[in-house]
């Protein structure tokens, strides 16, 4: 006679027998992961994007404060960047790491690759050795902070006006030229990140503030996070209103005039254009509805 033990499966050493997974559980599976998958990523890029841009922004802010801090202990700021001789590659058009540690700034700020943004294409990060089109740079002062005319370099007084535009008087003359002159430091631009495949830009960055006209343009890396700071030590992502922006600098160059609207037949608004031309010198530099005198 067999005894009660003898019937119960867990005593026989053989329980259920086991399967695997069924075509259709594999595919719900699959699906769950694709899904679950689908929903990180893009959270994982937006918060490296969101990174980048903080520290961009913590960047510019450190070139401003140094900036701040020399006008203060030297009445004003030239040559934040010492762009002459040895310091240029190859041909002059592009800076060596040099360039930068023998600027008035350096002491203040104090590392390479606080000039550099993170989303900087060439990305070079305090790379020893520079070819003559690596840009070892990726920020550009606000020509209006007393960089358009150096005084080291004076011949540059003449090279933003525009008499078909209607502007004969230099824009030097509304720069600011100490802390006490500017006007509205929570909105003059002080930095920005700047793109120039062509050359170093060695004299402030600046759109023509009569027109239209696109004299330097920003970085559009990412059209969505142009960062920038304020000489009060703010900081601000801007993002472009008129997203064929980027194309049209590559295509058109320095020195390009937005167009007219063909849509509406009036001159076009230039929403950015704008957006920039009123954080150069804020109360100071005439704008389109103010005039130049001579």
């Amino acid at each position: 006679m067999r005894s009660p033990l003898d019937m119960h499966p867990r005593c026989t050493g053989r329980g259920p027998e086991r399967r695997g997974f069924s075509l259709p559980e594999l595919l719900v599976v699959i699906a769950i992961i694709a899904l679950v998958v689908g929903l990180i990523v893009p959270t994982i890029s937006a918060l490296r994007a969101r990174a980048r841009t903080m520290q961009c922004l913590t960047n510019q802010r450190s070139i401003t404060q140094a900036s701040y801090a020399y006008a203060t202990d030297n009445a004003s700021q030239h040559c934040w960047v010492k762009a002459e001789g040895a310091n240029l590659a190859p041909g002059g058009q592009f800076e060596r790491p040099s360039a930068l540690e023998q600027g008035v700034l350096f002491p203040y700020v104090g590392e390479i690759k606080t000039y550099v943004s993170p989303d900087e294409p060439t990305n070079p990060y305090v790379s020893t050795v520079s070819s003559d089109r690596t840009r070892v740079r990726s920020y550009s002062f606000n020509a209006c902070l007393g960089t358009t005319r150096p005084d080291e370099l004076p011949e540059f007084d003449d090279d933003f006006t525009a008499p078909m535009f209607g502007v004969t008087t230099p824009l030097s003359r509304f720069n600011t030229t100490t802390i006490g002159t500017i006007k509205q430091p929570q909105r003059m631009m002080s930095t920005l990140v700047e793109d120039d495949s062509v050359a170093y830009n060695n004299q402030g960055w600046l759109v023509l503030p009569q027109t239209s006209n696109w004299i330097d343009w920003p970085a559009a890396w990412r059209p969505n996070a142009i960062t920038m700071t304020y000489v009060d030590g703010s900081t601000e992502s801007y993002e472009l209103a008129n997203k064929d922006l980027p194309q049209r600098w590559e295509t058109f160059g320095h020195r390009w005039q937005q167009p007219a609207d063909p849509a509406s037949g009036s001159p076009a608004i230039a929403i950015d254009w704008k957006y920039f031309r009123d954080r150069l010198n804020p109360g100071v530099l005439p704008n389109s509805t103010m005039g130049f005198g001579n």
